[in-house]
């Protein structure tokens, strides 16, 4: 079973997901995102720099948030990793640390 989680720095829409369970143990869930032109034009030169030098202060400041039309903002304890290595087509993003509520809502069955 897979649900569309729509990807989020401030309000500024990145992308969505077909996300699937990763990791239920962990509260993961993850997919290939589907980015928006903001992503390209404002966000993707930002997360391809981070894979070569981290920058949390700079990725903290971006306030991503991950939001289901089934429970509304997901809470990541563990935050959002948005992987866009250069050279690849997809992006990978990941939502980690999902409370047991939440993941049993977005993913009955997992």
């Amino acid at each position: 079973m897979k649900s569309q989680i729509q990807l989020f720095a401030g309000s500024t829409l990145l992308g969505t997901i077909e996300a699937k369970v990763v990791d239920a143990s962990m509260g993961v869930i993850g997919g290939t995102l589907k980015p928006t032109a903001a992503y390209f034009a404002s966000f993707q030169a930002f997360f391809r720099a981070h894979i070569e030098t981290l920058d949390w202060k700079g990725l903290a400041a971006l306030e991503l948030k991950a939001v289901s039309p089934i429970v509304g903002e997901i809470v990541a304890q563990g935050g959002i990793d948005i992987t866009d290595v250069e050279g690849f087509d997809e992006v990978d993003a990941n939502v980690c640390g999902i409370g047991f509520q939440q993941m049993s809502r977005l993913f009955p069955d997992a």
